[in-house]
Order: structure tokens, then sequence, then C-alpha cells
């Protein structure tokens, strides 16, 4: 899935037990563990146990946050079922994500931990075995497969394929506003992606950055599909209570879904066009000082459009976008295929296809965001080219650039130049023999 979140130290412990502490996790085998102490008797591994842990963890025989957790005595939940952990990759209200093991398969997985809140509700079990039924029938490149899902004593979880790479939303942070072309090509990828839940019958709720996973073989792949029924809005409250959980996320949501009312594939849809106006921008859509601020500003005002914001926009995507962005429904794309076909389109028709980073980042003017971010796409693009010669040389430079871009005005510009010292060669030649 993302990247591993590890801290790159081994630091504590030096009174532990580490091997028994190892034993107790579950994380090797009994006979296994029992090799490793005939060889630290032998003298043949540190009997020290940091530098135990680091030597195992050299050995690729634990990981580095396994060895982290077994040196804080803290083994229990590192043997998860059938699943060994491996790396903790990130965390959210839905509940933590793992890199873990299949013990018997050796085949390594993203495992999710459902929120305690969400498993300790009778009616959160019953909607996640039912969502669940649904998500093992998707079968898609764009989409993150589930390979299993079940309970572990009171503790639901879902068994995903593991992608190596990390999410648009940690790409974006990172490196702030993608290239333009990059993104369509994400959000189209992303649409067939959701396309395909849509006609098994999932409504994704909560289509974001962060649950947009770019892996490293470039392929963009949906995230978290059937989570987001799992909890349910607050029926005392017209707001959405639950931020982020199942309701989605107030900068992504539709409108429709921040009112409370049904929502079907084409909020999906609205999310999405929330999420490339940020991958293109660095902004929201729509901007306020609070969450509810923002809440009412997309039920009632006008979305901010992307052109205002950037140029040098493929020709037709303040159109695509409007769409992606109607307050309405019905004016919207009426399917993500639809919604992925316009975005193909887009990069069918404009310039420098399948050159990805030739369009966007350089011609974003954002306020929120450092100027040297602006600058991914080449060392210089023509404006910044031009502006740097001005001010290195200039009214000279002025004159230069003026000819530059007026090719008949330099010409003739050029003759009566060439006319002027002509005639001044000949008068003094003419004096000088005289």
């Amino acid at each position: 899935m993302a990247s591993p979140e590890t801290t790159g130290k081994i630091d504590e412990g030096r009174s532990v037990d580490l091997l028994a502490v190892l034993r107790a996790s579950g994380v090797l085998p009994s006979a296994q563990v029992d090799q490793l102490q005939a060889r630290v008797q032998a003298g043949q591994l540190p009997a020290d146990a940091i530098e135990l842990a680091h030597r195992l963890v050299r050995d690729d025989t634990l990981t580095e946050y396994q060895a982290n957790r077994l040196l804080k005595k803290k083994p229990h939940g590192l043997a998860f079922g059938k699943y060994v952990i491996l790396e903790k990759l990130g965390a959210g209200a839905m509940g933590r994500v793992y890199k873990a093991r299949h013990m018997l398969m050796g085949r390594n997985v993203a495992l999710k931990i459902i929120a305690p809140e969400i498993s300790g509700n009778q009616r959160g079990i019953g909607r996640f075995r039912r969502e669940m039924q649904l998500v093992g029938r998707l079968d898609h490149p764009n989409v993150v497969r589930a390979f299993d899902a079940d309970q572990v004593g009171r503790t639901l979880f879902i068994v995903m394929e593991f992608v190596q790479g990390q999410t648009l939303g940690q790409f974006v942070r990172r490196e702030g506003p993608l290239p333009v072309l990059d993104v369509i090509s994400y959000a189209a990828q992303a649409a067939r992606g959701l396309d395909h839940a849509h006609s098994q019958g999932i409504v994704h709720r909560d289509v974001k950055p962060s649950n947009l996973l770019l892996g490293d073989d470039g392929r963009v792949r949906v995230l978290d599909l059937g989570l987001g029924v799992l909890v349910e809005p607050d029926p005392v409250s017209g707001f959405m209570t639950a931020d982020g959980i199942a309701v989605g996320t107030i900068d992504y949501m539709s409108p429709e879904q921040a009112l409370g009312s049904e929502v079907d594939g084409r909020s999906d849809i609205y999310s999405l066009g929330c999420t490339i106006f940020h991958l293109i921008t660095g902004q929201h859509v729509f901007i306020g000082e609070t969450k509810v601020d923002r809440m009412l500003a997309r039920v009632g005002s006008q979305p901010r459009q992307l052109t205002e914001l950037v140029h040098d926009l493929p020709a037709g995507m303040g159109q695509v976008m409007n769409r992606f962005l109607a307050r309405d429904p019905v004016n919207r794309f009426q399917s993500a295929a639809d919604a992925a076909d316009a975005l193909d389109r887009l990069l069918e028709t404009a310039p420098f296809a399948g050159q990805t980073q030739k369009l966007g980042v350089a011609s974003v003017r954002t306020q929120n965001l450092a100027s040297d971010q602006a600058l991914t796409t080449s060392e210089y693009d023509a404006e910044g080219s031009s502006e740097q010669f001005e001010e290195a040389w200039g009214w000279p430079s002025e004159l230069a650039l003026g000819m530059a871009s007026r090719p008949v005005l330099s010409l003739l510009l050029m003759f009566a130049v060439l006319s002027l010292a002509f005639g001044l060669g000949l008068f003094v030649g003419l004096k000088w023999r005289g």
C-alpha cells in the first residue's frame, strides 16, 4: 500500500529478555526461537538485547517495526490470526493498516484492522459482512483487491493486496501541485475503478487523494471500497459528525452527501472532481475558515473555477470540471465510465500528449505554496526565462525580446541600422580621402 512508517532507530530495551518476548509474540515458530537461543548461548549472536535486535533485523529475521515493539515489551498483536504484522503503513478514522505476511503461504498483504468503535457496534458488524460480500466480487486493475475479510475475537479486519507505492495524498503533500496531464491520467484510471465498483453496487463515499494509491508500476488503484457504509451519519444533525469516516471528508464530499441525502455513484464523481482540483492546485475547491464554512459553501455556493487558478489547461478542461462539480447530480457525468472517457479525450487532444511532465505545475498560481514548488517540470519555462533575462540586462533585454516576438519589425529595423552604418561609413571614407 503506502510506505512503511519506520523510525530508523532501535534504541530501547537493554533490560528486556528479547528472545522470551519474541517467543510470546508468536512472530516466529518456537523451534526457530530455540535455534536463536542456542546461537546466543554459543556466542554466535550477541546477548545484549539491542545488539541482538539489530542483528536480527540485519539478517531479515525481524523487521524494524517488530524489533521496536519487542524491545518495548509489546508483543501483543504482532501475530494476528493467520498473519504476522511486518510494518505499520498508516492509520485513519476507519482503522489501522499494516503490511503483513500470511504465516502459511508466505504472501505479503495489506491488513486493515477496523476501528474498535465500528467493530463493537452490532449494526456495524452486520454492514461489514454484507459489504465485504460485494467487495469480494471486485476484480479490476484500478481497484485494490480484497483477499479476505474476517473477525478475530471482537476485531474486524480486511486483507487486501499489498501494492508498493504511495497515495496521491502523500505525493501532493511532498511534491506540491502535480502536472495537469498526470492528474488527468490518474483521475481517468480512478474513474475506471470506481465504475467497476458502481457496477457491483458499491458507492465509495470517501473518494479523496489519500484513497487513491499510485503504485510503483504507475497504475492508480482505488482504496477502501466498501468501507464507506460502516458508520452512519448522526440522524440528529444536518451535518455529518463523523468527518473522514463513513460519510466522507468535508473538502471532497458532494452537496447531497453534506446534506445527509441518499447518494449514488454520481456523488463519487463529484468527490473525484474535488480531488482533481486539489491535486492540480494544492487548494480545495471551497475555502473557509472552518469545516462548517466549507460545508455550507459547497451546499450553497458555486465552486471555484480551475481556469481561474491555472493557465495552459487542455482545451475543454473547464467544461469537464464543471460537469464533475455540478451541484445537481443530474448535471454531472451520469457514470464514472463517462467521466473516464471525457478525461481520456482531454489527454488525446492536449498538447504534449504522452509527455505528462510538460504541462501543469509550472502554470499553477497558488498563494499557499512556496514558489520553489511551482517549477518541477523543467528548470525554467519560457515565461520564467524571459523574466530572468530582463532582470539581468534591463532595457537591452526588453528590446531583444521585443524584436524576437516581432520578426517583420526586426528585419526593417536591421535594414535601417545597416543603411545608416553604410551611409556613415561612406561619408567618413569620402571625408578621409578629401
